[in-house]
């Protein structure tokens, strides 16, 4: 393997670990922010019951799953983004925290909430596409590196 080849890696690799820490840092303050306000969903209720943008089906699941219970979406959305984010800025449960945040992202698209969300969609699938690369800093290499040299035979 060249050496140009591992430098073009390892600064491909830090610059991804550098934007899934940003990209965390993000979460945690959406999240404090949410928390910190006593974050109430059930005003959001209405309004995604009346946007014209919303599909049906979403309307009907949000009607159905969220509506009846907005205290427990009351800790759920505010927690669940302070979590992606920690994960995401200690690179702990990377992929977890991607696909989380990727989701709670669809989520608020559909709830036609289009503030950050499409970018932080977008973001979001760059990032898990290049997940690996992402890992350069991270405590799930650490943890990897560490299995790996446990598991090794001492010679």
């Amino acid at each position: 393997m060249s050496t140009a080849k591992v430098r073009s890696g390892t600064v491909f690799g830090m610059v991804c670990s550098l934007v899934r820490m940003a990209f965390g840092i993000q979460w945690i303050m959406q999240g404090w922010f949410k928390i910190t306000a006593h974050f109430n969903i059930a005003g959001l209720f209405p309004s995604i019951a009346g946007n014209t943008d919303s599909p049906h089906w979403y309307k009907s699941f949000i009607a159905t799953t969220a509506a009846p219970y907005p205290q427990l979406y009351n800790i759920l959305i505010p927690w669940g983004e302070l979590l992606v984010g920690i994960g995401l800025v200690l690179g702990l449960l990377t992929l977890p925290a991607l696909l989380t945040g990727f989701f709670m992202d669809i989520n608020y698209v559909l709830s036609d909430m289009v503030y950050i969300y499409p970018t932080q969609l977008a973001i979001g699938m760059l990032l898990i596409l290049f997940r690996k690369d992402t890992l350069y800093w991270s405590l799930d290499r650490a943890a990897s590196l560490l299995r790996k040299k446990a598991e090794s035979p001492n010679v």
